[in-house]
């Protein structure tokens, strides 16, 4: 299985390498809202390398998010586990001496005529 994890890394670096190599003398104007925000003759290259930045941390900062409130709810979840265990423990540790067994009633079983 490594190897072919490895083959696909192996495909993907050349093929960022060939799409860079390719576009390494193209250039864009980039503006961010005003005149003092814009940039001209920016490397298409590194404009995106940049947005793949910018993605990569805004993907880790809601990973992040997304762990916590997961991790959150699992401690939650194994507390609530905790506490029916113990009840349940409690529950079986019961003396049944106290009780009567003419105040059961059992239910008798209701048959019915079934085609055969």
């Amino acid at each position: 299985m490594w190897i072919v994890r490895m083959l696909l890394i192996l495909i993907l670096v050349v093929a960022i390498t060939w799409f860079a190599m390719i576009n390494s003398s193209e250039r864009a104007t980039v503006s961010l809202g005003t005149e003092a925000l814009t940039f001209y003759d920016v490397p298409l290259v590194l404009l995106l390398f940049e947005a793949f930045v910018i993605g990569a941390l805004v993907w880790f900062v809601v990973a992040i998010f997304h762990e916590v409130i997961l991790r959150r709810a699992i401690r939650k979840l194994r507390r609530e586990n905790a506490d029916l265990n113990k009840e349940m423990e409690g529950l079986r540790r019961i003396s049944l001496e106290g009780i009567d067994v003419e105040d059961i009633k059992v239910k008798e079983p209701v048959i019915t005529d079934a085609p055969q």
